[in-house]
């Protein structure tokens, strides 16, 4: 995923934050294959999980992020269930 492409979603016009969310996106993809899901570029349902979750890490990263949100949970759920494979 490109990083234009999430800081576009994420409304972020600076690059002072390029490092934090290139890390977060890398950390999402690693977040999710370790829950089972693979990473899959050309999955719509896929990409919009990952953008919705680095999302959320960017913006509760200040604070105690506490649980994913139910929708997430559940998006990541159908995705690890999918049967996709590496």
């Amino acid at each position: 995923m490109e990083l234009s492409s999430v800081k576009g979603y994420l409304r972020v016009d600076f690059d002072e934050d390029d490092l934090l969310i290139n890390g977060l996106i890398l950390a999402t993809k690693v977040y999710l294959r370790d829950a089972g899901v693979p990473e899959q570029a050309a999955n719509e349902l896929y990409n919009m999980v990952v953008l919705m979750l680095v999302a959320f890490f960017y913006e509760n990263r200040s604070s105690d992020v506490g649980a994913i949100p139910s929708t997430i949970s559940h998006l990541i759920t159908q995705l690890s269930c999918s049967g996709v494979r590496q």
